[in-house]
């Protein structure tokens, strides 16, 4: 087997292989141009060809299967939030009081310590508390009063 041959079926397997841990349609279509290029390392030995033809088969796919796969797994794949943005929304508790006039504050989400501060600079929280992050600016999340936990201390009381 030609090296050429040998590179495009490692790169198959490795994109198999991301694909398998992320299960995220994220290299699903280099995956077929993949196994093209390595086809066609039996027609020609030129490996611009090649890589043309990986590129070629993997932005098709990307475009032709992408969609039929949002459609029949229900998702925007486009609009999937990962990293950080998925933070924003859930609830945090202050492990520090929050206080942007005097530049400190911390929360505790998903057993990660963040910076935090204030949505509205006014705003202070104490610890235990429990608030929600609305925002992320650069590494410091920003919260706000938690609605669900003024409802249960009504609810309470």
């Amino acid at each position: 087997m030609e090296l050429q041959a040998v590179i495009w079926l490692v790169l198959l397997i490795l994109f198999v292989i991301l694909e398998a841990i992320s299960v995220a349609l994220v290299s699903v279509w280099f995956v077929g141009g993949s196994l093209a290029a390595l086809l066609t390392t039996f027609l020609t030995d030129n490996v611009w060809i090649q890589i043309a033809v990986f590129a070629a088969v993997s932005l098709v796919l990307l475009l032709a299967v992408r969609p039929i796969a949002a459609k029949l797994t229900g998702k925007n794949l486009s609009k999937v939030v990962s990293g950080a943005q998925a933070l924003v929304g859930k609830r945090a508790v202050v492990t520090q009081d929050i206080d942007n006039l005097g530049s400190r504050g911390e929360v505790q989400v998903n057993g990660q310590l963040w910076s935090a501060r204030a949505v509205k600079d006014r705003d202070t929280f104490r610890k235990d508390e429990v608030v929600v992050i609305r925002k992320i600016d650069g590494v410091k999340l920003l919260v706000e009063k938690d609605p669900s936990a003024a409802a249960d201390s009504t609810a309470a009381g």
